[in-house]
């Protein structure tokens, strides 16, 4: 049986600054053999009905995998996603969204993983009472939203772009989309994290690491597909916008008995891109953003996208920071963006593999060759170990799927198992599937068999081939082209 002793973050130098975590740190060392995690994400709130019935789902898990053995080094795990740390106070996320999925990974003994919203807005007043709000709700807070453009003449941009993105609907759930460099905004975020869901997880972390049952926690995404949108892409070139429409906002009126809203994309915002006023509240300004490119011998949206990039960096690091302050371990601490910059250029919506990575957590991505998150292998593991910050070659698979609509990306469970077996040799430490419940209906059956043998210690009979291939030279990004991702 595994030892499952506790260890100490050793004090960190930040910004010319030690802190000393002490008896904080709650999270054990890595072992000679970590635990690997295969996580089924369950639906958040906003995400329709049935796909947030976590205790069904859970108990799917139990019938397909049986009680999880606490001395393994394979689990499976329940993740709890959309966590609403942006757009309710931290007292009802603590309260309703996290102690009730750690109250869950205890009673059924089923590893939770935790995934946070710090980006897109899910459940924007939909508050029931005033209590359950944020401090601020930033589509409303004139530093804390996105702009298309710089101020000028010392007057802030009246147009407030909405967020609109394709996930299979089209979703559009807060009436901006956030300043992720202002920071206003990113202290907001941080006492969000940190109140409304590191607080209660440290503290039951504590009672379960002097219990031996620090492996119920799998870990926690700190982000989803991080970036800054912008609406150039054919997905929004090629299409009337009178097509790009939405019934799925807000949700909560739906649960009320209210008639949900329709939604329609301004058509003024096609070919927008944003970032400005996350640049805007770092200093930035038009004459100041040519000059430094003229500078560097660089067009001046590259020198752009480059400041673009850097604000989606040190907004995971942020983040991730605040989790390493209340003590976790960095390899249980995971940031998100999709890996297609390894196949394809990157730009502010598939930004570059070093965004990802910092000292304080996991690189996470989105991992999908069978559908439109398309990635290279060899590239990405490059890539992790050159950035800034980097602590090896380690990655999470943080979002995957079984089926994507009707497509179903699981043929045979031998297959699917030398997929699995690949990534987790390749240096991933958790895969994590969307989409999985209902689970009877989304979880093909030969995914359970081929996860069975893997919890079971079978290995491939030889290894898979295309998990690491980047896609032909004639391949189109499915997301370009506005198809489900």
């Amino acid at each position: 049986m595994r030892s499952r002793t506790s260890w100490m973050i050793p004090a960190v130098l930040i910004q010319g600054v030690v802190f000393s975590h002490g008896e904080s740190a709650v999270i054990p060392a890595p072992a000679a053999e970590p635990i690997r995690y295969i996580v089924f994400e369950g639906g958040g709130p906003d995400q329709g009905p049935g796909l947030d019935d976590h205790a069904g789902n859970r108990a799917a898990l139990l019938h397909a995998f049986g009680p999880a053995d606490p001395a393994s080094t394979r689990q499976i795990a329940y993740g709890i996603q959309q966590i609403r740390i942006l757009t309710r106070s931290s007292g009802f996320v603590a309260a309703q969204e996290v102690i009730p999925a750690l109250d869950a990974a205890e009673t059924t003994g089923i590893p939770v993983w935790l995934h946070i919203d710090p980006l897109y807005g899910w459940g924007a007043d939909g508050e029931n009472t005033p209590s359950e709000a944020p401090p601020a709700k930033f589509w409303e807070h004139p530093k804390m939203r996105e702009w298309r453009e710089f101020p000028v003449g010392g007057l802030l941009p009246d147009y407030i772009p909405r967020i609109w993105f394709c996930w299979g609907p089209w979703c559009s759930p807060a009436s901006a989309f956030p300043a992720i460099g202002a920071p206003k905004f990113v202290a907001l975020a941080r006492a969000q994290l940190r109140e409304g869901v590191l607080a209660p997880l440290t503290e039951r972390l504590e009672t379960w690491r002097k219990e031996g049952r620090t492996h119920l926690f799998a870990g926690i995404n700190i982000g989803w597909e991080t970036h800054l949108m912008h609406y150039r892409s054919r997905a929004f070139l090629n299409r009337d916008p009178a097509t790009i429409t939405t019934r799925h906002h807000p949700h909560p009126d739906r649960v009320r008995g209210r008639a949900p809203v329709e939604l329609s994309i301004d058509p003024d915002l096609i070919g927008s891109q944003l970032g400005y006023a996350s640049l805007h509240w770092r200093g930035w300004n038009e004459d100041k953003l040519r000059a430094a490119a003229a500078v560097e011998g660089i067009p001046r949206d590259e020198k752009f996208r480059r400041l673009v990039y850097a604000v989606i960096h040190e907004y995971m690091t942020a983040l991730a920071e605040e989790c390493h302050l209340a003590g976790l371990s960095p390899d249980r601490v995971y940031t998100h963006v999709v890996a297609m910059s390894t196949v394809v250029p990157a730009d502010t919506f598939m930004p570059p593999v070093w965004t990802a990575v910092n000292p304080f957590s996991t690189p996470g991505f989105t991992m999908d060759n069978k559908g439109a998150a398309r990635y290279d292998m060899a590239t990405l593991l490059a890539r992790i170990r050159a950035a800034p910050g980097s602590r090896g070659s380690a990655f999470g698979r943080v979002e995957a799927y079984f089926k994507l609509g009707d497509r179903n990306y699981v043929g045979n469970s031998g297959s699917f198992l030398e997929e699995i077996d690949a990534l987790f040799s390749a240096g991933a430490t958790v895969q994590v599937f969307f989409g999985g419940f209902p689970f009877k209906k989304n979880t093909p059956a030969p995914a359970v068999r081929a996860i069975q043998d893997w919890m079971a210690g079978i290995r491939p009979m030889s290894p898979i081939e295309d998990v690491a291939a980047a896609p032909p030279a004639s391949w189109s990004d499915p997301r370009a082209t506005g198809q489900p991702q």
